[in-house]
């Protein structure tokens, strides 16, 4: 059973982190308290996993996934109702709350202060990119299923980032190690400029997918077929909604929220594919990817972790991935590694004998 249990422990964090947003002060910052604690702590405590379970009933490994949708839906509810100010209660969500628990909710919002929201933003942003972008991850695979891509596609909207549902499925994965990869971080390459070249480049190349795939079918650009303009009104309704909750303020509050969930989710393909290189003629195999199998990042990321396997078989579930524990090794846990990308100097410091070690056993001569 706990094999199953365990992957609810996302879905119990966001849980908390919408309570803490409506709860208002220093509760705002649970979420991310919550995450940092679980990721960096317990993947020191508790090591690694490089076990494969036989699971008997794999489709209760889908029911967190399909808990994303609502969850995150409430989180962000909640984030749009703390950008109202004084008497403005969107939706009387926060009569509602004091009538349920005897709190006063819109007290606390009004008494919050500026470092209550920067927590409330970290705190929303961690789970829209570990929980919501992480899921759409795994569903916009499934290529087969409409609904699964539909709902990938409005988790991605939150972090106004529906075009990976494009790039990362059908540019990444096959380019992935090669200078036509913008997702691939070059050698000597700090985060800070992966992150912008990535985000650009990443984009004009959904754009030229999604271009390709139109004509093929003969569809033109303003068709409501294109993902990428259907994409755009995604993350608009978002803004829409925030406004109607806090006006400019919801606004803002909702575009640092997503910035903050997209700027994670850069880092991590940063630290995934960082100076690997590959022949573009040649397969993805394990090596072109930095794996780890610390146990607390598998469990909340749904085994992201896993990513050697990941690119190799792309669209296999999260629980059916190896471990891969010969395959080339991140520094440590997924929260650790983001914290040391973040630090150039330290990153490379760090990265260059792994890169000598990965030349040495998996460079090719083309």
């Amino acid at each position: 059973m706990y094999h199953y249990l365990k992957y609810f422990v996302t879905p119990s964090v966001t849980i908390a982190t919408a309570a803490g947003i409506f709860l208002g002060g220093y509760w705002m910052w649970l979420g991310f308290a919550i995450f940092t604690v679980l990721l960096i702590g317990g993947d020191y405590l508790l090591g690694e996993d490089t076990s494969r379970p036989d699971y008997r009933y794999p489709a209760l490994l889908s029911v967190p996934l399909l808990l994303a949708p609502p969850l995150l839906i409430a989180s962000l509810a909640a984030l749009a109702w703390a950008s109202g100010a004084g008497s403005a209660d969107w939706l009387g969500m926060g009569a509602l709350l004091e009538r349920l628990f005897g709190y006063g909710f819109l007290a606390a919002r009004g008494a919050n202060t500026l470092l209550d929201y920067c927590g409330g933003l970290l705190s929303i942003g961690f789970v829209v990119a570990g929980y919501g972008t992480n899921v759409a991850h795994e569903l916009t695979h499934q290529t087969q299923s409409r609904w699964k891509m539909i709902v990938g596609r409005w988790l991605l909207s939150m972090s106004c980032n529906t075009d990976f549902s494009i790039e990362h499925v059908y540019g990444h994965h096959v380019t992935v190690g090669t200078p036509q990869d913008p997702a691939t971080a070059r050698r000597g390459e700090n985060v800070y400029a992966f992150a912008v070249r990535s985000t650009i480049f990443g984009h004009l190349n959904a754009w030229r997918l999604e271009m390709e795939r139109l004509n093929k079918r003969d569809y033109g650009v303003f068709s409501w077929r294109n993902q990428m303009l259907t994409g755009y009104l995604m993350s608009l309704l978002w803004i829409v909604l925030f406004a109607y909750a806090g006006g400019t303020t919801g606004v803002g509050l909702f575009l640092v929220q997503a910035m903050i969930a997209k700027s994670l989710l850069e880092i991590v393909n940063y630290m995934e594919h960082y100076g690997v290189v590959r022949d573009p003629n040649g397969p993805v195999l394990p090596q072109h990817s930095w794996n780890t199998n610390k146990r607390m990042s598998g469990i909340t990321l749904y085994t992201l972790t896993r990513h050697s396997a990941h690119h190799e078989h792309g669209t296999l579930p999260f629980w059916e991935l190896d471990p891969y524990p010969e395959a080339p090794q991140m520094p440590q846990g997924y929260l650790t590694t983001i914290v040391l990308c973040l630090i150039p100097p330290l990153w490379y410091r760090i990265m260059g004998p792994r890169l000598d070690e990965w030349d040495a056993a998996y460079a090719t001569s083309s």
